[in-house]
C-alpha cells in the first residue's frame, strides 16, 4: 500500500473517532479553565492557519524558481547542441591544431553534461522535498480543522 493510502486511512480513522466522541460525549458545562484553553487554542489555531498560508506562498514561489530553472537549463542545452553543430562543421580544421581543440571540446561537453545530471538531481531532490511539504502541510491542517470543529461544536453543545 502507498504511504498516501495509510495516512489517509489514520486521518479517516481519526476524524471517525473523533465525530463518534462528538456524538457519545455528555454535554457537561465547561470550566473557565477550559474555555481559557479553548481561547488559546482557537489563537494557536489561527497562527498555525497563518503559517500554513505562508507555507503555501513559498511553494508557489518554488515552483516559479523551478520554471526559471527548467527555462535556464533547455537555453544551456540549446547552446551546447549548437555547440556540438558547429564543432562537428569544423571537420576540415588541421591536424595540430584540431588535436588539441578537440580535446578541449570534448572535455568541456563532458563538464556540461556532469553540471546538467548534478541539476537534474538538485531539481528531483527538490521536487520530492516539496511533495513531502505538501502532504505534511495536509495531514497538520486536516487534523488541526478536525480539532478546532470539535471543540467548537463542544462549546455549542454547553450553550
Amino acid at each position: 500500500m502507498s504511504t498516501k493510502y495509510i495516512v489517509c486511512s489514520i486521518l479517516f480513522l481519526f476524524t471517525a473517532g473523533l465525530s463518534v466522541a462528538q456524538v457519545n460525549t455528555p454535554v457537561n458545562k465547561l470550566s473557565k479553565t477550559q474555555v481559557t484553553t479553548f481561547n488559546k487554542s482557537e489563537a494557536d489555531y489561527l497562527q498555525v492557519q497563518k503559517d500554513l498560508q505562508k507555507l503555501e506562498q513559498q511553494k508557489k514561489q518554488l515552483l516559479v524558481l523551478m520554471q526559471d530553472f527548467d527555462e535556464q537549463q533547455k537555453k544551456v542545452t540549446t547552446k551546447v547542441e549548437r555547440l556540438e553543430k558547429s564543432y562537428n562543421d569544423l571537420g576540415g580544421v588541421s591536424e595540430t591544431a584540431g588535436g588539441n581543440s578537440q580535446y578541449q571540446l570534448l572535455y568541456a561537453t563532458k563538464l556540461m553534461q556532469e553540471t546538467q545530471m548534478s541539476s537534474n538531481a538538485q531539481y528531483l531532490q527538490m521536487q520530492m522535498q516539496m511533495n513531502r511539504e505538501g502532504h505534511v502541510f495536509t495531514s497538520v491542517s486536516n487534523v488541526l480543522k478536525t480539532r478546532h470543529d470539535t471543540v467548537k461544536n463542544s462549546i455549542s453543545n454547553v450553550r
